[in-house]
């Protein structure tokens, strides 16, 4: 595999850092991975599903934003905050379909990223057939569970019952919409057990056994 840096012009032309990882060989699926605020694309909660998507096939396209190291965003009323990462979300998706002609797009993304998940995945027509990795998703950030619910395609959430985000409400409305839900009892919004190493390792294996399983039933 060969790792590259790309070039992504998000809001004004404010560049953000890309990089892609390549398969050795040609391939026909792209993933997509948006960060958290804090939480970086190298951290284990995005760094294991990556490996598993590169380990079946894909490239990867990670988009490592750092919005908590720009003052004027961290400034910003939550509203704004989505509108310019709604912007920065479809600049990162311009410059994934300018990659090549892949057939299958998935997304990712971890809290935040499931904010720039969620401006993007309801209205892009090249998205209408992607798969959807909602990690720890940000229920309670403005506009995410309305675009969520507007987002008809594959999904799998994974959230833990003591993250802050958590909400049973919107956990039973995606599953009465097809979603797939792998919700861990007592894990927090970085899907941890506070002061549990080997729980917290336990939940991860459970974690990623569910969403292997998820990935290679996809039809794409």
């Amino acid at each position: 595999m060969r790792q590259d840096k790309i070039d992504i012009r998000g809001r004004n032309g404010f560049p953000i850092s890309g990089s892609l990882i390549r398969q050795d060989g040609p391939a026909s699926r792209l993933a997509v991975f948006f960060p958290g605020l804090t939480y970086r694309n190298g951290m284990p909660v995005l760094h294991y599903p990556r490996q598993l998507l590169l380990a079946r096939g894909y490239d990867v396209l990670n988009v490592d934003y750092a919005y908590d190291a720009i003052p004027d965003f961290m400034a910003l009323p939550e509203a704004d905050m989505i509108a310019w990462i709604g912007e920065d979300a479809r600049a990162a998706m311009g410059a994934a379909f300018a990659l090549g002609p892949y057939a299958h797009f998935t997304l990712v993304g971890k809290s935040l990223g499931t904010a720039a998940m969620a401006a993007v995945a309801p209205d892009e027509p090249r998205l209408a057939s992607a798969d959807l990795i909602w990690l720890t998703p940000g229920f309670r950030t403005h506009g995410v569970a309305e675009r969520m619910a507007r987002s008809p395609q594959r999904s799998i959430i994974v959230i833990g019952t003591a993250d802050p985000h958590y909400e049973e409400t919107h956990v039973s409305a995606a599953r009465t919409r097809g979603a797939e839900v792998v919700e861990m009892p007592g894990l927090d919004h970085g899907l941890e057990k506070p002061g549990d190493v080997a729980g917290s390792l336990l939940a991860m294996r459970e974690i990623m056994e569910r969403i292997a399983a998820w990935v290679d039933a996809s039809p794409g």
